[in-house]
């Protein structure tokens, strides 16, 4: 099976990974475990140096291994940051591949560029503006790890097995985080009563590093790359094992109960729908809205679900961000140019609920102009605008059909992904920024698959 072989090509990186679940599942975070991990990242130091790909695979995979471990209970509390970790352990071992290699090129492309002048702009004029430093310093690091991931890929992407086995790897990782939801009901009381739980409180759903809208916007990015994969693999058993992946992730979305999620993501299907539907693949588009008219009015959550849409302008959290926005409006103007610094922007404020809230605007452009202001507004929304402008470009410049399925996947991925920023602050957070910008590194790579689409 065609599948297997693939999966094998990862089997070290695979059975790391089960060795690592099987030990914190079993003892716990423990002091004596955490020192013997040392042996495992001598190891995985001369696999990443090797092979950078390699190291954001394992950067990937610490995402949901902290996902498995808050420092309080799978419903509440702040991981125990071992992303943070195991993404230091990888830039370390990136710095030193560029001291002693001139392989790694910084001008490979102009959105590089674009995302130099924003970092060292958010940064410098960050430090200088800012009320709380701290806070520059630690939201200014997600940025630049979505950078580097991004840099990565861009100088390390080299054939179609490597094309593939990160798309491998991003369905791996949601099919991961929807089996973590499915826990995280299971531990609130069981299936049924996890589900009614939903029902009475808003955002019971969250692991250590986000909770609901947030978890939402991974399956926004990541359910167009499994549909467009469903058309790209000829393969009748790929097609055997997306269907229920699909459906499931579909699911995991929907017990978030997050509107700008659902609304971002049926926008994004729409647009690659109208770009893959033809004469032959008409019968699977049929499978695939089968698949998701059952997990809709099957699922128990879906009157809650379009009552919060239908409802969503009498709410509290549509009032809470229509206030804010006004005062993070007022901000820029006070500070046009400059902004008020990433993260500082509730020392500008007086309306936050709660009190002790996240310092977003939830709107990528209100918040760019509050925080870094208009000069670093323009850096940071070229890097977006020469993302779209180049994926256009390559889907047009393509020939063979199969290909322009999945570059447009990735692309309606894209497109959901930033619909859903216009209400929630997802490229803030550290997780989504790093699988972002991987999706976005492979966007722009997929043209180097060029062989024949006949399976063995």
């Amino acid at each position: 099976m065609l599948v297997f072989k693939e999966i094998l090509k990862i089997k070290y990186l695979l059975l790391f990974e089960i060795f690592v679940l099987i030990i914190f599942f079993k003892f716990g975070l423990k002091p004596s475990l955490l020192a013997f991990s040392i042996v495992p990242l001598i190891i995985l130091f001369k696999l990443t140096f090797d092979n950078l790909l390699f190291g954001i695979h394992i950067v990937t995979f610490s995402i949901i291994l902290d996902a498995l471990f808050p420092l309080k209970n799978y419903s509440s509390g702040p991981s125990v940051l071992i992303a943070e970790g195991v993404f230091l352990f990888f830039t370390i071992i990136i710095f030193l591949k560029i001291s002693s290699s001139k392989s790694f090129d910084l001008n490979s492309s102009r959105i590089v560029e674009q995302w130099l002048l924003f970092l060292a702009w958010s940064l410098l004029i960050g430090l200088l503006v800012a009320v709380n430093q701290f806070r520059i310093i630690t939201y200014w690091k997600n940025y630049f790890a979505g950078f580097l991931v991004f840099m990565v890929i861009l100088n390390n992407i080299k054939t179609k097995d490597d094309i593939k086995l990160f798309i491998i790897s991003i369905l791996i990782w949601s099919l991961s985080l929807s089996l973590i939801e499915l826990k995280i009901l299971y531990d609130l009381g069981g299936l049924t009563q996890g589900l009614f739980g939903l029902f009475m409180k808003k955002n019971l759903l969250s692991v250590g590093w986000g909770k609901s809208n947030y978890l939402a916007a991974f399956y926004v990015l990541i359910i167009p790359i499994a549909i467009g994969s469903f058309y790209y693999f000829k393969s009748k058993k790929w097609k055997i094992l997306l269907i229920p992946l699909i459906m499931l992730m579909i699911f995991g979305i929907m017990i978030t109960l997050s509107r700008g999620g659902i609304i971002a993501l049926f926008i994004s299907v729409f647009i690659l729908f109208t770009r893959i539907l033809k004469r032959k693949t008409i019968l699977s588009f049929l499978v695939i809205v089968i698949i998701i008219s059952l997990v809709i009015f099957l699922n128990p959550l879906t009157n809650i679900l379009f009552t919060r849409i239908s409802s969503f302008e009498t709410t509290g959290s549509y009032f809470s961000r229509i206030n804010f926005y006004m005062e993070v409006w007022a901000a820029f103007l006070k500070n046009p140019l400059t902004g008020v610094g990433i993260g500082n922007l509730s020392y500008y404020s007086t309306f936050i609920i709660p009190a002790h809230g996240a310092p977003s605007a939830h709107n990528i452009i209100l918040g760019a102009l509050g925080e870094i202001g208009l000069i670093g507004s323009i850096f940071y929304f070229l890097i977006f605008s020469l993302l779209i402008i180049e994926n256009i470009k390559n889907y047009r410049a393509e020939t063979n059909e199969s290909i322009k399925i999945l570059q447009w996947s990735f692309f309606s991925a894209i497109i959901g992904a930033l619909l859903h920023s216009m209400v929630e602050p997802i490229f803030e957070g550290f997780q989504f920024s790093i699988m972002f910008w991987i999706v976005a590194g492979l966007s722009l790579q997929l043209d180097k698959i060029k062989v024949s689409y006949t399976q063995p």
